[in-house]
């Protein structure tokens, strides 16, 4: 058995990314403005955006799971669309706080944005490219032991 597919991994993955998905939509309900600026303060929302945004990442863990063991193209088409619905959301979570910037400081607060997703977009693409790189080196490796 795999890391991988071990339940202990699994459940830990699920946990793990339900809290993070869990804060993170939770966290959209205590911020607020008034009239000396920015406020944190707790809202009946915080529990109930907390539980959908872990109920959100369990389901997407269930769906790549099951998906993993066997899924078909109808499977497949599930996992894109949340898949695709989970990256939609986490961008309106990102830029949701705008509206708590003052006008006068909002582009300030945009480019900033901006040059921080080209710079984290670039990471993963060199994370992205070491993966494969590492993989290709592997499977090279194994075809070498093999031949021996």
């Amino acid at each position: 058995m795999t890391t991988a597919s071990s339940p202990f991994f699994r459940r830990l993955l699920t946990i793990s990314t339900a809290l993070a998905f869990g804060g993170m939509l939770g966290s959209l309900g205590v911020a607020g403005r008034d009239a000396n600026g920015m406020r944190f303060s707790f809202h009946w929302s915080v529990p109930l955006l907390f539980l959908v945004g872990a109920g959100a990442a369990v389901w997407f863990w269930q769906l790549i799971f099951r998906f993993d063991s066997g899924g078909d193209a109808h499977l497949r088409g599930r996992l894109k669309m949340v898949a695709g619905f989970l990256l939609v959301g986490a961008l309106g979570c990102f830029l949701f706080p705008l509206r708590l910037v003052s006008p006068d400081k909002r582009m300030e607060v945009i480019f900033g944005m901006g040059f921080a997703f080209v710079v984290l977009s670039g990471m993963g693409w060199l994370i992205y490219q070491t993966i494969r790189w590492v993989e290709a080196a592997s499977r090279a490796e194994e075809e070498r032991s093999d031949e021996r």
